[in-house]
């Protein structure tokens, strides 16, 4: 929809309008982006502006409107470059310079912090830490590349709205109101809140066809015994199309749910799931009562066909 003030910017440059009206568009102009694209178009073209020495104000109003042209240029460069800074700040570690070291550190350090905040519950228990994974956990340990965006990209946010922030306060404060930050705060705030339910969402999705079995792309076996695990079998898309390995990924996904305490010591078969957009979790076989513990603590009952199927594949490699 055009705005109503539009028709009047040529006046307004031409200061043909009443002073109340000039206050007027003058303050729209600095909330309505259609004018300001308009007034930019309008400066491009020669206007017959008053030359008298009387007509001086329209100078100070061109001022106006170049000092607005480079203060977007300025902010636009600030957030790009915080935005670069923040997608390399996690290689804040390997900088010998205190300096840059610090300002790297800062947007990521904020990251974290804030990804706590959110998602503090994804966490893998100590219990299950020690118990099955090597390595700290992460914020989302079940979807690997939705970890790593989650700490590249959020810090990148911040960062960037940081150097903007920069960038306005040092714009000339005749076109850049001070006031107006909140508003610009308040909108960085929402875009942080928007990319923050991406990866609840994102996550959600993950956990939800790890807690159903469902949707599983990939399986990865390797066979368990004390001191070290060999790999048996990769079960792609394409080797899924064997009614064999169809009929396992049908007998997995259909496992119940029961409550049975984890004996490492019991485990013979090790499997990796691969879901959808990067989901993966892995799951400890005990092939003499079918239980299948998975790393979010949870216990599936195996049915006997699928015990069966992993029996024979560890039989087969311990032959060969």
């Amino acid at each position: 929809m055009s705005c109503i003030h539009k028709e009047k910017l040529k006046d307004f440059l031409e200061e043909n309008l009443s002073p109340q009206e000039m206050q007027i568009i003058e303050n729209h102009i600095e909330e309505c982006s259609s004018c300001q694209q308009e007034l930019d178009k309008l400066l491009k073209d020669p206007l017959p502006l008053p030359k008298n020495t009387e007509d001086i104000e329209d100078e100070v109003l061109i001022a106006k409107i170049k000092a607005r042209r480079k203060g977007i240029i300025r902010i636009t460069f600030y957030g790009i470059l915080g935005f670069l800074l923040g997608i390399f700040s996690h290689c804040y570690t390997r900088d010998d310079f205190l300096l840059t070291k610090a300002i790297m550190a800062l947007p990521y350090k904020l990251g974290e912090f804030a990804l706590n905040v959110f998602f503090a519950g994804n966490k893998i228990s100590p219990w299950h830490y020690h118990t099955f994974i090597i390595g700290g956990p992460e914020i989302f340990p079940f979807n690997p590349p939705l970890d790593y965006l989650a700490g590249i990209i959020t810090p990148a946010i911040i960062a960037s709205f940081m150097a903007i922030t920069v960038g306005y306060l040092l714009s000339d404060k005749r076109v850049f109101r001070r006031k107006k930050i909140i508003n610009f705060l308040a909108a960085g705030f929402l875009i942080f809140l928007i990319w923050i339910g991406v990866l609840y969402g994102g996550y959600a999705y993950t956990l939800s066809n790890i807690e159903n079995l469902q949707n599983i792309k990939e399986i990865t076996i390797y066979s368990v015994d004390k001191d070290s695990s060999a790999w048996l079998i990769d079960l792609d898309e394409e080797a899924m199309s064997e009614p064999k390995y169809r009929n396992l990924l049908q007998s997995i996904s259909s496992s119940p749910t029961t409550k049975e305490p984890y004996s490492p010591e019991k485990t013979n078969v090790e499997l990796i799931l691969k879901l959808p957009l990067g989901g993966r979790i892995t799951g400890f076989v005990d092939l003499e009562s079918g239980n299948m513990h998975l790393m979010n603590g949870k216990c599936y009952k195996l049915p006997t066909p699928a015990r069966e199927q992993l029996e024979t594949l560890v039989r087969r490699s311990q032959v060969q």
